[in-house]
């Protein structure tokens, strides 16, 4: 019998893990999440390894995980991805020697990062044959660190993925583009408590990541100076809830929709941006995912600024769900599913 895959993500505020059934037809068997401490995970990158450690212990016991090998991934401002051209090499020696050949490409030394990448294509230049490479650089210490919360915890990492790869695995596309009457890419964005991972990716070969140190946070942080409250009530007051002797949440839904119009105008920035230096392309639908993805009017706003199609992504549609929940408990777990799913989806997406 095949063996199941268990997707681990840590995020900002929330440890999450999906376990995946083996086979042909892989369906979503087990799935929980565990809140973390304030400051234990700061934009994406452990800061206290123990919190986290503990967290995990419990995430493994609320959810049932009878086994410890995990996927895992990053995603956040130590993460450096560029696209870059390099001369030809067999896979062996590329990898190699791809330390002395992408120093010129990162802002950080090749010895401090841990390295990969995905082969986009071939071409000729002045004779020479090339490799186009989407390069991948984390700081090794960013990494220790994740890993060692893991480790901590008794849980065994069996690899290491890039988040936005892991967001297009569960939720795209792989018919985007197929449209002869409007050919196009197709853009994934996972927004986070505090990083949302964009990428653009034409049938699941990947075409331009950007990371953003901003979410869902910036929002709460919006209502709580506008309506002078502490962070936890303006959490509340977010997501719609109202607080006895609180502010009105009409005059709350329009601090966070004010909050929400500028992060959308920086979604919309990289998205121009990609189209601009990318000869030729076009993005022809955008899905959205994530817990900052549940505000109230934000699907409606982004359709508004950003002139393509915008859906919700589905996991479930991509993944069956066999857990025991309430369609309306469905529901509210999907979008911060995404990425732990796409961890334990096996393979990449280039």
């Amino acid at each position: 019998m095949a063996r199941g895959r268990i997707g681990l993500d840590v995020g900002s505020t929330a440890v999450r893990a999906a376990e995946l059934s083996g086979g042909e037809n892989p369906a979503i068997v087990r799935a929980a999440q565990v809140p973390l401490p304030a400051g234990a995970v700061e934009n994406g990158e452990v800061r206290d390894p123990e919190a986290v450690a503990e967290a995990l212990r419990e995430l493994w016991q609320r959810g049932g995980f009878k086994v410890r090998q995990v996927w895992m991934g990053v995603g956040n401002q130590r993460v450096v991805v560029r696209e870059i051209a390099l001369p030809w090499l067999p896979e062996k020696e590329l990898r190699q020697s791809l330390g002395l050949q992408v120093q010129e490409f990162i802002p950080m030394s090749t010895d401090e990062a841990v390295l990969d990448y995905e082969v986009l294509g071939e071409f000729e230049q002045e004779g020479r044959r090339m490799l186009r490479l989407l390069l991948v650089a984390a700081q090794r210490a960013m990494v220790d660190q994740l890993v060692a919360a893991a480790l901590a915890a008794k849980l065994e990492p069996m690899g290491l993925d890039l988040v936005p790869f892991a967001i297009v695995r569960a939720i795209g596309s792989s018919d985007a583009g197929m449209d002869l009457e409007g050919q196009g890419d197709e853009a994934v964005v996972d927004i986070g408590s505090q990083v949302t991972n964009i990428v653009v990716h034409d049938r699941g070969t990947t075409r331009f990541v950007r990371v953003l140190p901003s979410g869902g946070r910036d929002v709460t942080l919006a209502i709580a100076r506008g309506t002078s409250v502490d962070d936890d009530i303006a959490e509340t007051l977010k997501r719609g809830e109202a607080v006895e002797g609180g502010p009105d949440l009409e005059q709350t839904r329009t601090i966070a929709l004010q909050r929400a119009s500028q992060f959308v105008d920086e979604i919309r920035s990289s998205l121009e941006f990609y189209t601009a230096q990318s000869q030729g392309a076009r993005i022809a639908r955008l899905l959205v995912s994530g817990g900052g993805s549940k505000l109230d009017g934000l699907l409606e706003l982004m359709r508004k600024k950003i002139p393509i199609q915008v859906e919700r992504g589905s996991v479930f549609q991509r993944i069956p769900s066999q857990l025991s929940l309430s369609t309306e408990a469905l529901a509210e777990a999907e979008p911060v599913l995404t990425v732990a799913a796409g961890l334990a989806i096996p393979g990449r997406a280039q």
